[in-house]
């Protein structure tokens, strides 16, 4: 019985992968390295995890090549930060799993330099948002 449950639980988190929408681009900005991702909500999600990854290049394909972290969005304005121990150096491909609950979304990024840190602040704006989208 619990290999059945097991099953069904494994079933369902795969599910969840596979809605996910991700979001890739090639780390710029002013600084040569940074030690934090923010990432913003602006959608009308509320309480769901998003997961960053340094990706590598293989081939023209974008492949995971190491967790950065997860971060928990609770609301609309809300955001968390992922702090790392590994500099992301500009030049680096980044990518951002959004689950399928956040809906359409487009999204912004900035680099924000401070004096002990530097920030990729990853925005993720509602459907409704011109930001981000292509005019």
């Amino acid at each position: 019985m619990k290999k059945i449950i097991l099953l069904f639980v494994g079933f369902f988190l795969c599910l969840a992968a596979l809605g996910a929408e991700n979001i890739k681009f090639k780390v710029g900005g002013d600084s040569r390295r940074y030690n934090q991702i923010k990432v913003v909500n602006y959608t009308n999600a509320t309480n769901f995890d998003c997961e960053a990854f340094l990706l590598e290049d293989r081939d023209g394909k974008f492949v995971a090549q190491e967790s950065l972290g997860c971060v928990h969005l609770r609301n609309n304005g809300g955001s968390d930060t992922v702090t790392m121990i590994n500099l992301i150096r500009r030049g680096d491909n980044l990518g951002l799993a959004v689950p399928e609950q956040a809906g359409d979304f487009s999204y912004t990024v900035e680099y924000k330099d401070y004096p002990f840190f530097d920030v990729i602040e990853i925005k993720l704006l509602g459907a409704d948002n011109p930001l981000g989208k292509e005019f």
